[in-house]
């Protein structure tokens, strides 16, 4: 999912208004290595989840085509899918249709969510905050997690600085360019979530060490 900042909303929204490339973008995880990457992703997210205590209902900002709603909908959780694009919460609609699960679909801006504060237990962002490479524009979605959240928030993670020189050599094998500017360490990335008001309880991986997308729990404290 594309950073929600203004720029990136408009961009991300205007190119999903054309319907073949928006059922591209919903489908892009279910064939190829993509695939894999899914897998790998699901594990983790159930594994956090169920460890979780006491979430009953959870928030998933950007939602896209609800590739995580069969997950998040375990333990009869009620689910809010939300994303910025309409035509590509059709296609979470539908797949909620297809596996008979029940979810609310609501339009809206991870950085500006419409919902009350502390209207829901946990609130579930995937693949957003590393495509944001200020600080100060990640503390934004951050307090507004903080806000809407009654006690955990999970994010994604990527780790690119831990190897670093060795991911971008392997990145250069394969003819691409990679810029890690911006992307903070781990630990700066704790400090930032401290300073919005979060103490991070648990850090899951998706794969070996190697691998640098984690999932981070974070608890309001």
């Amino acid at each position: 999912m594309l950073a929600q900042n203004m720029t990136d909303t408009d961009s991300y929204r205007s190119r999903l208004q054309d319907t073949g490339r928006a059922w591209r973008y919903a489908t892009r995880f279910e064939r190829g290595s993509r695939r894999r990457i899914d897998q790998r992703e699901q594990r983790a997210v159930r594994k956090v989840f169920a460890q979780l205590n006491g979430c009953r209902r959870v928030l998933d900002v950007p939602s896209g085509a609800g590739r995580f709603l069969a997950t998040l909908s375990q333990e009869n959780r009620q689910v809010i899918e939300m994303d910025v694009a309409l035509e590509i919460l059709e296609f979470a609609r539908q797949r909620a249709a297809k596996l008979g699960l029940k979810a609310e679909f609501t339009p809206g801006d991870a950085s500006r969510v419409p919902l009350s504060p502390n209207s829901v237990d946990v609130v579930f962002c995937n693949r957003l905050l590393h495509h944001i490479t200020s600080a100060a524009e990640r503390a934004v979605f951050l307090r507004e997690f903080h806000r809407v959240s009654r006690r955990y928030v999970v994010v994604s993670f990527f780790d690119y600085q831990s190897f670093g020189a060795l991911r971008r050599f392997l990145k250069s094998l394969k003819g691409r360019n990679v810029n890690y500017e911006g992307q903070p360490t781990l630990e700066q990335f704790r400090a930032e979530t401290a300073s919005c008001g979060f103490a991070m309880r648990r850090i899951v991986p998706t794969g070996p060490m190697w691998v640098s997308e984690k999932y981070l729990v974070l608890e309001k404290i």
